[in-house]
Order: structure tokens, then C-alpha cells, then sequence
């Protein structure tokens, strides 16, 4: 997928203080971008990326102290890439994902 689609339009489908989900009407490619990270995904892909971050999320696997105050630590399908959230962060991430929820069952329902 292009990051940049000319003519398109990307709706918000939920947002928070350090994130967004959007949508793009061209390609229905979903963004997650949060604090420096913009993920892109099918909506299925999605759901099951944050349903893998709160599953997750009391693991004592992922728990380590890093300076700079992540406690989180998730590995990527990238040896080399690792996402990492402190509980705040992932508060909210899931309040975000909430909201995702809700506004994908409204749009079912409406269609």
C-alpha cells in the first residue's frame, strides 16, 4: 500500500491524546498511528494487533524496566523492531480499541 493515496480520503475512527485509527475510503487500509508509530493493517489484521497488545499486556515475558519509563516490551515479526508502552500508554490504547470496536459494530449495523 502507498502511504499517500492522491484523491483519498482517510476518516478518523477513533481518537485519543496520542493516537488515532483512520480509515482509507480508496483501499479500507486501516492506520493505527500512536505517539512515533504508524502501523497500517487490514481491518481483520487490526483487530487482531490489538487484541495481541491486551493479551499480552500483564505477561511478565514483556515486563522489563527500560530508562526513559517503557515497562512493555512487545517483539515484532521484525527481529529487529520491538514496540514498547508504559501502562498509560497502553490505557489508553485500549480505550482506543474499545472505541474501534463500538464504531465498526455501528458501521455493520448501519450497512
Amino acid at each position: 500500500m502507498s502511504m499517500i493515496h492522491n484523491n483519498s480520503h482517510f476518516n478518523i475512527v477513533a481518537e485519543s491524546k496520542n493516537g488515532y485509527v483512520s480509515v482509507c475510503e480508496c483501499c479500507y487500509q486501516y492506520s493505527f498511528s500512536f505517539n512515533n508509530l504508524l502501523l497500517v493493517f487490514g481491518e481483520e489484521q487490526m483487530l487482531n494487533f490489538f487484541e495481541w497488545l491486551m493479551a499480552y499486556r500483564y505477561s511478565r515475558e514483556n515486563y522489563v524496566s527500560l530508562p526513559g519509563g517503557g515497562d512493555h516490551i512487545y517483539s515484532s515479526p521484525h527481529n529487529n523492531l520491538f514496540l514498547v508502552y508504559n501502562d498509560e500508554e497502553l490505557d489508553e490504547i485500549s480505550a482506543l480499541f474499545a472505541e474501534v470496536q463500538l464504531a465498526l459494530e455501528v458501521r455493520k449495523i448501519l450497512k
